[in-house]
């Protein structure tokens, strides 16, 4: 028994040390969802979907997870479904008669077809119920239905880089198979005001490069630090850096650090895999501008050297070259130049958000640079543009034209007003003597130009909401003198929820020229007051907070260990105290600045806040001024001082309304001097 036990011990422990060796090897996926359903009605029909490679991938292995439903009358002998990738066919499949919902295959996809940027991933489908196939394509039993469960799913491997600051992008903004970054901002456990805001303007810039990402990230302090093999980035001034550190760093790096500042990238001395970018100095505005540098759109990627000295007057912003900021074109926005092929109907589908504190007014249009094929029937064929689902304008392709047309249209009444667009485009590219088409053909064929754009004439929106939210903080495309003003003291659980809440915002901003400050509310004086605020804490670890508790939409009570209840919202018992609000209030200390509170009785509640401030779609779910979250999943969303938004509708209503209103008040003035004179006459007929 004793031998026995001694086998099983060893044949554990081996197969524990192979569990661990698998997971620190494990590859990386990621995941592209279909995000909405796909109809593709008639006998011809497909669906384009693009997706990024990242350039510092390694691909191990690509599938596509196909979910689709179809017609059970379709004919098992003649129809198909086939997957492009980049125009290349790597998948067919016959689509029998058999009824089956959500049916579920996985297509591998060759690597080699893929390529770095943007892919695109293409299906399409031929199908028929009968030997009619003209019929077929009008038959409304001739369907197929791709699910917003499908995905693509890219297995990689993060590529090797470099100890340059050129590859800092490259090194920090990568992902472990959840959500997490694989990097940890280090500040002293000491750390000044200079230090946090360092560390908070390249929390902003993980926002800012991973725009449309959930993703979340250890903000700590060094005697916490734990994740000894993530990606680390260490601000410190001289006195503040641990020896160890510091010992990176050669003495000319570590001379005259009172006038200027080190950035410096090495190999991480906790995991040599790993990265240690080193920002040093003792001057807090040269902390800040170093963190600025990284942050910046292009000058980082000039530097392939492992470190760079700078000093007060080194030029690190971005370029604002943006000619007009009220034009939005396709190849902003990420899109290709789109071609689309085959005959009769082909249409592509494109979102575009405007800014958050704009509404979009009268005179705002679209231009498209448009191209097509010269075999088209040009009597029949033309182009349609929607918006949101309203027709805009037609304009019939012309042959003289073809490799060189443009569609120019203004937005009308109904449209504008939002702050968000869906742009549609279809193309009827009928062809000379053809009724119908019975096979797949790729003539004719459209062409979109990715310097196609919208431009929006706009009108301010200055309504303090989580409409606008991040607005007022950010404002054209930058940070808008915001000061974050936090408790003396804060642990590593606080830092890291303060930080992935600023990098919420950063999703908003596009230069590096803007304003942020990061203040411990003991300094919080002077020209920080008059900044637009974010204030966090407790009443009892940040003073501000009592100061402005007047000027709160839901108010502490007298003690301040709960909230006071108001016509909006009711406090029974201890609940009061267990929940956390975020407030949208006009600056106290400024008139035309604004701030946002993240309040709380106990600093634990403030985790609560965050999850509603770091979380793409939570945070834009949020409608009013005020929040309220409780411990147990209770979320109430207030409307204090926020404008009612009144509709087109309604303004029309109220027009009508004012209209009979003043027909109502001209009759009764008309009655009622008729009814005067009538008496004045009867009083004078019988005096007489």
């Amino acid at each position: 028994m004793r031998l026995i036990a001694i086998i099983m011990t060893i044949m554990i422990t081996f197969s524990n040390v192979s569990i661990g060796f698998a997971d620190n090897n494990a590859s990386n996926v990621k995941t592209y969802k279909f995000e909405n359903d796909v109809n593709m009605n008639g006998v011809i029909s497909g669906n384009s979907k693009f997706f990024e490679v990242s350039k510092n991938w390694n691909l191990k292995n690509a599938k596509l997870n196909l979910v689709f439903t179809k017609s059970e009358l379709l004919d098992i002998d003649y129809s198909t479904i086939t997957v492009f990738i980049n125009e290349k066919p790597i998948h067919s499949e016959r689509l029998d008669g058999k009824k089956e919902y959500k049916k579920n295959i996985s297509i591998e996809i060759p690597k080699d077809l893929l390529k770095k940027g943007s892919n695109e991933i293409q299906i399409k489908a031929y199908k028929t119920i009968s030997d009619k196939v003209c019929r077929d394509d009008a038959n409304t039993a001739n369907w197929l239905v791709i699910h917003k469960e499908s995905n693509i799913n890219i297995e990689y491997e993060y590529r090797d880089s470099e100890n340059i600051l050129s590859e800092y992008q490259n090194s920090y903004n990568n992902t472990d198979n959840g959500d997490r970054l694989n990097s940890t901002i280090l500040l002293p456990d000491n750390y000044s005001s200079g230090e946090l805001s360092s560390g908070m303007i390249l929390a902003a810039d993980f926002g800012k490069k991973i725009k449309y990402d959930n993703f979340n990230f250890d903000f700590k302090l060094y005697s916490d630090f734990k994740n000894k093999n993530d990606n680390i980035i260490f601000i410190g001034e001289n006195n503040n850096t641990p020896k160890a550190i510091l010992n990176l760093l050669t003495n000319s790096e570590k001379s005259n650090l009172d006038e200027k500042g080190i950035i410096k990238m090495v190999s991480s001395p906790f995991d040599k895999n790993k990265k240690m970018t080193i920002i040093v100095s003792n001057n807090s505005d040269i902390l800040k501008k170093a963190s600025k540098l990284l942050s910046s759109n292009d000058l980082i990627n000039n530097l392939n050297k492992d470190s760079i000295t700078i000093d007060k007057n080194t030029d690190i912003n971005d370029l604002n070259d943006k000619e007009n900021t009220d034009r939005i074109y396709l190849k902003d926005l990420g899109y290709e130049n789109i071609m689309l092929k085959g005959p009769f109907s082909q249409e592509v589908v494109m979102d575009i958000n405007t800014p958050k504190n704009k509404v979009v007014k009268s005179g705002s249009k679209v231009k498209l640079n448009i191209r097509y094929a010269q075999n088209l029937d040009f009597e029949r064929s033309l182009a349609t543009v929607y918006i949101n689902d309203v027709p805009i304008g037609s304009k019939r392709l012309v042959k003289e034209k073809s490799d060189n047309d443009t569609i120019e249209l203004s937005l009308p009444n109904e449209v504008v007003g939002k702050s968000y667009y869906q742009v549609k485009v279809v193309f009827n590219l009928e062809l000379l003597d053809v009724a119908c088409v019975t096979r797949d053909t790729d003539n004719p064929w459209a062409y979109i130009s990715n310097e196609s754009f919208l431009e929006f004439d706009y009108e301010d929106n200055d309504d303090l909401s989580f409409n606008n939210y991040p607005y007022p903080f950010v404002e054209n495309d930058k940070f808008n003198d915001l000061t974050v003003v936090v408790p003396n003291n804060l642990a590593s659980r606080e830092l890291t929820y303060i930080a992935n809440s600023i990098s919420y915002i950063g999703h908003d901003v596009k230069f590096n020229d803007g304003n942020l400050n990061v203040v411990k509310e003991s300094e919080f004086r002077g020209n920080y007051k008059k900044d637009n605020l974010i204030i966090v804490g407790t009443p009892s670890n940040n003073s501000i907070i009592k100061d402005i508790n007047k000027d709160l939409n839901l108010k502490f009570n007298k003690n301040y260990n709960g909230f006071e209840g108001n016509d909006k919202i009711k406090f029974v018992g201890e609940f009061s105290s267990e929940v956390a609000s975020i407030q949208l209030i006009d600056s106290p200390y400024s008139k035309d600045k604004s701030a946002m509170v993240i309040a709380s009785t106990d600093i634990a509640d403030l985790s609560l806040s965050a999850k509603y401030l770091s979380d793409l779609s939570l945070t834009k779910s949020l409608k009013g001024d005020t929040i309220v979250i409780g411990r147990d999943g209770y979320v109430k969303d207030l409307n204090y001082n926020a404008k009612e938004q009144t509709t087109k509708e309604e303004l029309k209503e109220e027009k009508k309304i004012s209209k009979q209103t003043k027909m109502f008040v001209l009759v009764a003035v008309f009655l009622l001097a008729t009814v005067i004179t009538s008496l004045v006459l009867l009083v004078l007929k019988y005096r007489k």
